[in-house]
């Protein structure tokens, strides 16, 4: 296992988080996926809170996992083992609530079920039995078996890039599951609910029920992660997309157009029982339009909701001149109605990409994004990418101030970085990244990163770096900070 000790060098800026400098502190970064494994890409992230357990998982010929119970020092893998082989990819994994046994319970194939512990949940796009559908997985005793549900999300015209929401119970089997998705023909943005810790779900709803935001989003959609208010349960999920005009040229999903409106779609949360099970009634609002002069598009815009319940979106978008794409932040404080106008997350010009947010405590939003000095980065110019980490503790402000950080001990990536998905093999883009990294944030309200890491070889073998960052202020307030990147066996 490769681990990297660095010192992360804190960003003073002139307007300081909350009037207090940022200030410099030890981390650690530590590679996630196996040595042997050579193109491991899009990683997502969860900390179990309870205890401080790291859960990754990521795509690599199929879906992975792995569990870190030092804080992420170390990661031991937990594979899914299913008679329906490794699945896709484009995976997703959360924690939900306690595991429903008092005693350890054990059946002839091994322990199934550990006391005192929390339901982690994993959602790939499976291969077979059903092409491009989705399969959910749970553990309940941290990995050591998994149990598959194999019909959680099934679509006449196919999924593509589902997203994952929980809300924990009182026990996991009151969990509520949410998995977010657009399809392959009209590219309708679709949510599916379980409420019974996901082992069963009812039936995919059209969450685009506003006839003018249909319009506008009609057969070409990209979407943009799905989150769940951790206080109320009301659930959050966004796309982007371009207009009627430019949807028309196309309907496609080549990502051809100019993706420049970004919407959400909110509701109160799902009802009902077993198949049954449905969020049914979704209210749609526009969160930003720059206008078919901008793009949205170096994907993806992402969600997250503060203990307060204000909302949150962040998305990359070159409102500053065409060849200028930077991370811009937006806020609503209530429930997706009103958004404010977006301000400028990074400090360093260049070009800025692939941006992930979680929030903690109210106003307390960390990031994780791309970025190059170079403007137009290309594999021609070999330009060299970081991990770069931002904090603000005044989100919900008008103009919230943010300190930025180095994430990455190194360079992670040199070229370009096509964000045209799977169109990309056509193109002759760099997809060495494929589209995603993540963040979440730990007990002692720090934050944890996943990133797909490259180094400086173009095209060389990639792997999931994971990276524990104690500069700048707790995203949790009242969190005890000698818990950060510490788990179980710490």
């Amino acid at each position: 296992m490769r681990r990297r000790w660095w010192i992360l060098s804190a960003v003073v800026l002139s307007a300081a988080l909350s009037g207090q400098g940022a200030f410099a502190s030890t981390g650690f970064t530590t590679q996630v996926s196996p040595a042997g494994q050579t193109n491991a890409t899009e990683p997502s992230v969860a900390v179990d809170r309870s205890d401080g357990t790291v859960w990754v998982a990521w795509q690599a010929s199929g879906r992975h996992v792995a569990r870190s119970d030092d804080g992420g020092r170390n990661f031991v893998q937990t594979p899914i083992n299913s008679v329906f082989g490794n699945d896709i990819g484009d995976v997703d994994i959360r924690v939900g609530g306690p595991t429903p046994c008092h005693i350890p319970s054990t059946e002839l194939s091994g322990i199934k079920c550990l006391p005192g512990t929390h339901r982690v949940y994993v959602t790939s796009i499976e291969e077979t039995p059903l092409p491009l559908q989705v399969h959910v997985f749970y553990t309940d005793d941290r990995g050591a078996s998994w149990t598959g549900n194999q019909i959680a999300v099934v679509n006449l015209s196919f999924v593509d890039r589902p997203w994952l929401a929980v809300f924990p119970g009182s026990g996991a089997g009151q969990d509520k599951v949410y998995i977010g998705y657009h399809d392959f023909s009209v590219s309708q943005i679709w949510v599916t609910a379980s409420t019974d810790g996901g082992n069963s779900f009812g039936p995919s709803i059209d969450v685009i029920q506003d006839h003018t935001i249909e319009a506008n989003s009609a057969c070409n959609t990209v979407p943009s992660d799905m989150e769940v208010d951790p206080s109320t349960g009301d659930v959050y999920i966004q796309w982007i997309t371009a207009d009627p005009v430019q949807n028309l040229q196309g309907c496609n999903i080549t990502q051809d157009q100019q993706f420049h409106k970004v919407y959400v779609a909110h509701s109160t949360g799902a009802l009902g029982l077993g198949t049954a099970a449905v969020a049914a009634l979704w209210d749609d609002h526009l969160v930003f339009d720059g206008g078919r002069a901008t793009n949205t598009d170096e994907i993806f815009a992402t969600l997250a909701v503060d203990a307060g319940g204000n909302v949150y979106s962040v998305f990359p978008d070159n409102l500053r001149g065409s060849l200028n794409f930077d991370i811009w932040f937006s806020h609503s404080s209530n429930k997706a109605k009103t958004w404010s106008a977006p301000v400028l997350v990074n400090n360093d010009g260049g070009t800025n990409f692939f941006p992930w947010i979680a929030a903690g405590s109210s106003g307390r939003v960390d990031f994780i994004y791309l970025h190059t000095p170079d403007l137009a980065p290309s594999d021609t110019k070999l330009s060299p990418w970081y991990t770069k980490f931002a904090q603000t503790t005044d989100g919900t402000d008008q103009v919230p101030k943010f300190a930025v950080t180095s994430a990455s001990s190194g360079i992670m990536h040199a070229g370009g970085i096509c964000t045209s998905g799977i169109f990309c093999s056509v193109t002759g883009g760099n997809r060495d990244l494929a589209d995603s990294i993540s963040i979440s944030i730990d007990r002692g309200g720090s934050a944890a990163l996943a990133w797909t890491d490259q180094g400086n070889v173009l095209h060389g073998p990639t792997d999931i770096t994971y990276g524990c960052v104690t500069a700048q202020q707790t995203a949790i307030v009242g969190a005890d900070p000698g818990l950060s990147c510490k788990g179980p066996a710490s």
